[in-house]
């Protein structure tokens, strides 16, 4: 009851001061209580435009001039959320910041469009494991699943424009592609989780109406371009055309993903699709990465590059991804590792180079803020030293609190252990996007593989390699 008196005096404040505000203003104010930041940035698109800061009573304000509607992102405490405004629009935004995700709301006017959008967000996210569950069905049956759920989406969306007949066409759409775009992006990527399911590849069972969607949607919508319904579509649209034509090429079963010609496939096809800007650039990067974490053994890494460049020569991200690709090379079999900074489990500050072992090493990651997967890695690295008893291996802790590690690491004798000062630093240099990574010394310091998967059965075929 005190945090609804709360929320009440809260809102109730915003909305005597937006009677002091002049009528033709456009307005995005909120409350975040419990809020350890400061402030609110503002993004469109992907730039920053605007910081308010968040006074005594937890509130902030952003007046906007704008003559159509535009689709914001605000950030705030490392949390991101859509918001939809169009001129002379006063949204206010409410969230919890202990429980941001599930607490966040929308009032005031233009509050309707975003709780919609909110709200099929929130939908796709409980329906993760069921769609999952989907992807096991035969195609006929699988078709005729999503187009049950597409007419519910299909009647919520008309139930919601009958309630709100003064809705914008920018409006409509927007609301249509957060509806049923997620069905859309599970229809591409259904050809490959049902091939991986049953073993057989189905691209000659899908019924003829499969992708009909495809030829109602706008594959270069500037204004969407950064809305991620939107952009997961063009995603998983790109990699289902690779796919399908990679395989006809082939006529062989294999896991793409780590298909050299696949990724090749997905360069052309962003060329053919999509016009210059951003979408591209952004398309382009996303393959770009893919890539990089996919392929195992670069072993044609500049092949691609050289392929990669040939369209990308005025990619917005050129300077990132010159950088990416040169730090693949820099992590082939036999170069040298890049060095970065540690502690050792006294607080000591040492180097990569100076911990390195005159046995064949593997460095796994872990950390102290990601308990359960963290404790997967600690059973599999327990494995490995049963199996590999010559190996030796060494922990470092990517967590953000190096006191929580030091206890932690004080309650069990898992391995060697060193704790990352600069995660930012090394996950650039080794290209980490997940904990799972593990990178393998030779006894002479030099890399035998920096991509493999801690889980990965090839790691074992690595060590057998080694130890014979």
């Amino acid at each position: 009851m005190k945090m609804r008196r709360l929320l009440l005096i809260a809102l109730l404040s915003v909305c005597v001061s937006c009677k002091k505000e002049p009528q033709n203003r456009t307005i995005l104010r909120g409350f975040f209580p419990n809020a350890k930041d400061s402030s609110v940035i503002l993004y469109a698109n992907d730039i920053p435009i605007d910081t308010a800061y968040l006074d005594k009573n937890k509130n902030f304000i952003f007046h906007l001039k704008i003559t159509e509607g535009k689709l914001f992102n605000f950030e705030t405490e490392g949390k991101y959320q859509y918001v939809y405004i169009e001129p002379n629009d006063s949204v206010v935004v409410y969230a919890n910041a202990l429980r941001f995700d599930e607490s966040i709301s929308f009032s005031g006017k233009g509050a309707a469009v975003n709780n919609y959008i909110l709200q099929q967000s929130n939908e796709m996210d409980k329906q993760t494991e069921l769609m999952k569950r989907f992807h096991t069905l035969p195609p006929i049956l699988y078709k005729e699943t999503m187009d049950s759920l597409y007419e519910v989406k299909k009647q919520e969306y008309n139930t919601f424009l009958k309630s709100n007949p003064q809705l914008t066409d920018k409006a409509k759409n927007l609301l249509w592609v957060s509806a049923v775009f997620p069905i859309y992006k599970e229809m591409e990527v259904y050809p490959f989780m049902y091939q991986d399911k049953n073993g057989s590849s189905m691209l000659q069972q899908l019924p003829a109406d499969f992708y009909n969607y495809r030829k109602d949607i706008n594959y270069n919508d500037a204004f969407l371009e950064y809305f991620r319904p939107y952009y997961r579509y063009m995603v998983m649209y790109i990699n289902n055309l690779a796919f399908t034509r990679y395989m006809y090429d082939k006529h062989t079963l294999v896991d793409v993903s780590r298909e050299l010609g696949f990724h090749l496939e997905k360069i052309k096809i962003i060329d053919s699709l999509f016009a210059k800007g951003s979408l591209r650039d952004n398309l382009y990067r996303n393959a770009a990465y893919a890539y990089i974490f996919n392929i195992q053994e670069h072993i044609e890494y500049k092949d691609y590059f050289d392929k990669f460049a040939k369209y990308n020569k005025d990619n917005e991200h050129k300077a990132e991804l010159d950088q990416v690709f040169s730090n693949v090379i820099e992590l082939q079999s036999g170069k040298i590792p890049p060095d970065f900074d540690l502690i050792d489990t006294k607080g000591e500050p040492k180097k990569f180079s100076q911990i390195q072992k005159t046995e064949v090493t593997i460095y796994y990651f872990w950390s102290v803020n990601q308990r359960e997967l963290s404790n997967l890695i600690f059973d599999r690295i327990g494995q490995l030293k049963r199996l590999f008893p010559n190996v030796k291996f060494v922990g470092i802790d990517i967590g953000q609190d190096k006191n929580q590690w030091r206890r932690q690491i004080q309650k069990s004798d898992k391995t060697d252990q060193y704790h990352s000062i600069n995660f930012m630093d090394l996950s650039q240099k080794f290209l980490i996007n997940n904990i799972n990574k593990s990178l393998i010394i030779d006894k002479n310091g030099r890399i035998i593989s920096a991509f493999e998967d801690i889980f990965s059965p090839n790691l074992e075929k690595i060590l057998l390699l080694k130890e014979s």
